[in-house]
């Protein structure tokens, strides 16, 4: 399947999306320090990034604007409003979560977002 890079600071947040995600197949390395992500995508050349919106050790738009370039990121938001889903899609976020999410809303978006081959489908 997919190398995913999950970008949470939350620890209960993380592990619930890395247990559903690996269940689906994916590998999943997990960074909870917007400061280790760059090392991190440049390690795992992730497919995915999952990255949250609100990082108290760095700007989310900065990393996004970084990252989006070279995978596809999804943006998870905590925050109701419609400026924040509009500002990531304006910086390269091919898709915007709003949380609270179910596992199984990720985990179906990621398989969607996914490129064809990384998933093993023809």
């Amino acid at each position: 399947m997919a190398r995913v890079l999950l970008v949470e600071d939350e620890p209960n947040i993380a592990t619930i999306i890395v247990f559903k995600l690996e269940r689906e197949g994916h590998q999943v390395h997990w960074e909870a320090s917007a400061i280790a992500v760059p090392a991190a995508a440049d390690a795992t050349q992730p497919e995915l990034v999952l990255l949250d919106s609100s990082l108290p050790d760095g700007d989310p738009f900065i990393l996004l604007s970084m990252l989006a370039p070279r995978s596809p990121v999804v943006m998870m938001t905590e925050f109701r409003d419609t400026v924040t889903p509009q500002r990531a899609r304006m910086a390269g976020a091919v898709a915007t979560v709003e949380k609270p999410f179910k596992p199984t809303q990720l985990a179906r978006l990621v398989a969607q977002l996914v490129p064809a081959t990384a998933a093993g489908r023809p």
